[in-house]
């Protein structure tokens, strides 16, 4: 019922459809161009959806260790660099919007305090 308010649900068929999904949208995120989807809130949430379910799916992969930021240090500079070429809008946002904006940058990628400090300078 289109217009109505009611988003169905998605339903993927298999871990294997969760699997590309997730590949595909972080292999995109971090080897593709930027663009408006980059920091997008919206592609951070179903990422992270996407690994809790993998997660779910699949308990003996660590995906907790995965997911860890500093494991990626080739996705941290990246992030880094594109944060550095902001310029003014990035200077004159609050440090609550730029904390959540490094967290959908990163997404499903989860950033410890520190090195979100550092990276919000």
């Amino acid at each position: 019922m289109a217009g109505d308010g009611v988003i169905p649900l998605v339903h993927l068929d298999s871990i294997d459809e969760v699997r590309a999904v997730h590949k595909m949208l972080f292999d995109r995120k971090f080897d593709g161009q930027e663009d408006v989807y980059f920091g997008s809130p919206f592609i951070a949430s179903v990422q992270h959806k996407l690994v809790d379910a993998l997660a779910a799916a699949e308990p003996a992969k660590n995906w907790a260790a995965w997911r860890d930021a500093a494991g990626h240090p080739e996705k941290v500079e990246m992030i880094r660099s594109h944060l550095a070429g902001l310029g003014e809008w990035w200077t004159v946002t609050s440090v609550i919007k730029r904390e959540a904006y490094v967290r959908d940058l990163l997404a499903p990628l989860r950033v410890d305090d520190e090195l979100l400090g550092e990276l919000i300078r």
